[in-house]
């Protein structure tokens, strides 16, 4: 009987190829809707409101489907942009927003040799239980649901064939287009703090570690131990004698995803989830230095029993002490309104060059009063009517008006990520809450030490 053909993640070339036909096809599509409306004169104006709309549409649709064909790290960008869909226009940001949902499985026959080559045999032989349709799929794997043979539920997480290759190959275009931004852009407007090559390093090397799976059981593992204490927090247990090099096994683990709980209608419920999201940042960041770093909705679960659970452990950022300490100091300081504490913390993390300039004062105040939303006053504050967007547009703004650009820190790129994807979950269980008595105490003490031993990757 004769076998279904193998897919695979398109290659760099094909990747390379696609990417340069759509930039150019969007670009081209806004070019040409300009030289219209100019053709059209003054009478055209009316109507460019609503051209101009369609061309986003149809330029949504066209990244979408480009972003499902190729998977891997270009996928990953548009899940990325899709936690904050509501940044922009309506449609544009639904359009966007399906990337939260699965990507287009692969075939099962792709799946099964993927599990024949990593762990030695048919999953029919392997498991009790091995469902041929995924439970969901995304840009680099997907997730089948089985049965071990003793009984247990799990979830089997399978890499896609070719997705280390489409990986590396986007890596390589991303340090490339870091590189020319450092030396075109920074000339252009005169400012050589303008440096993207950290930011392309620090995602580069948690891109490349999306791909070793078993890297992601290592970080499961951590985070297990780190929640131990905390029963309200559920990290599935990884199955080491069903995962591999491209499959990792973890029991399975129900509910619903963040998104769908966030649209209880019972207030209660929804404050539950926002004070277990804050709660779970600071035992991370503050007991274990470390930081489960892909807030997608997906990768959260609310349990039946109002428990939270987290999954997908690809990219977990561990921090090193002499960020953690300074870290803690900064936001002890901006919560105290401690000056001088301030500016030591900003100094020692690079951010500040001269702490008596007051230009570079009062950039890092703008920055962290906006990353520390809610913090300073002793009073409750509404994320229902805070607008996150509209604080990091003017943000944004303020700096290229000013030509001025902060300087890179690869430590605050991935906690950046998780900041504002929780900034995103807060507006949308519009929570209003004293949100400086709900950080104070895990800041009060600061970086004290991690509570779990971090042993060497692979050692």
């Amino acid at each position: 009987m004769a076998r279904e053909p193998q897919e695979k993640v398109p290659g760099r070339l094909v990747r390379t190829i696609k990417a340069g036909i759509l930039g150019g096809s969007v670009a081209g599509s806004y070019l040409g809707g300009k030289l219209l409306e100019r053709l059209r004169g003054p009478e055209g104006a009316a109507g460019a409101t609503e051209n101009d709309l369609k061309r986003h549409l149809q330029n949504a649709r066209k990244i979408v489907s480009t972003m499902k064909e190729l998977r891997g790290p270009v996928m990953k960008v548009g899940q990325l942009l899709s936690t904050h869909a509501e940044a922009l226009p309506g449609e544009y940001g639904e359009i966007l927003r399906s990337l939260q949902a699965s990507a287009p499985p692969m075939a099962y026959e792709t799946i099964r040799e993927v599990l024949r080559k990593d762990l030695g045999d048919d999953p029919e032989k392997l498991f009790k239980s091995f469902s041929r349709t995924a439970l969901a799929a995304a840009s680099l794997g997907q997730v089948h649901r089985a049965t071990l043979p003793d009984g247990t539920d799990v979830a089997v997480k399978v890499q896609y064939p070719g997705a280390d290759e489409s990986v590396d190959g986007d890596l390589k275009n991303l340090k490339l287009g870091a590189g020319l931004v450092k030396t075109l852009i920074a000339d252009l407007v005169r400012n050589d703090r303008l440096d993207f090559t950290p930011v392309a390093e620090e995602i580069a090397e948690h891109l490349a570690q999306e791909t070793d799976y078993c890297r992601e059981a290592y970080n499961a593992n951590l985070l297990r131990k780190l929640f131990e204490p905390y029963p309200w927090m559920v990290i599935p247990k990884v199955h080491n004698a069903f995962s591999g090099l491209r499959v990792v096994t973890y029991d399975y683990v129900g509910g619903v995803d963040l998104g769908e709980a966030l649209k209880d209608p019972d207030p209660k419920v929804r404050s539950r989830i926002v004070r277990q999201l804050s709660e779970a940042f600071w035992i991370q960041v503050l007991k274990g230095g470390v930081l489960h770093a892909d807030p997608h909705p997906g990768n959260y679960r609310i349990l039946p029993d109002g428990r939270f659970a987290m999954l997908d452990f690809g990219c977990v950022k561990v921090f090193e002490p002499s960020f953690l300490v300074p870290f803690a100091d900064m936001v002890r300081a901006h919560m105290n309104q401690d000056e001088e504490r301030f500016r030591d913390a900003m100094q020692t993390l690079g951010l500040l060059v001269n702490r008596n300039d007051p230009q570079e004062l009062a950039d890092m105040r703008r920055i962290s009063e906006y990353f520390a939303t809610g913090l300073r006053e002793d009073r409750d504050f509404d994320f229902g009517e805070y607008s996150y967007v509209r604080g990091a547009k003017d943000l944004i703004l303020y700096f290229l008006n000013a030509r001025r650009i902060p300087p890179s820190q690869r430590d605050f790129i991935f906690l950046t990520r998780v900041v504002l994807g929780y900034y995103e979950y807060f507006s949308r269980a519009r929570e209003k809450a004293n949100f400086r008595r709900m950080v104070e105490p895990w800041v009060r003490e600061g970086w004290q030490g991690r509570t779990i031993q971090i042993p060497p990757y692979g050692g």
